[in-house]
């Protein structure tokens, strides 16, 4: 192993990722914290009604936590 075959691959390396990185789409490239984190806000904050489920036998009625990702059970009149 030679310092000019290790310069070579990191040569050949960083050309490879950069022309796959100018070749991949936005829309096939991985989701980031800050993208969720602006799903979230999008999604009008941080439950999401789960309109498939029935209320519960105190009527409170399941959302889906975006933030912890677990199902929780509120009240129509509590804010979200």
């Amino acid at each position: 192993m030679s310092l000019s075959g290790v310069g070579n691959a990191t040569a050949g390396t960083l050309a490879a990722d950069a022309i796959k990185s100018l070749l991949t789409k936005t829309t096939n490239k991985p989701a980031t914290k800050g993208d969720l984190k602006a799903l979230i806000e999008t999604l009008n904050g941080r439950y999401h009604l789960v309109k498939n489920m029935p209320a519960n036998e105190f009527g409170q009625y399941p959302y889906f936590d975006l933030v912890e990702g677990v199902l929780v059970y509120l009240s129509i009149n509590t804010t979200i």
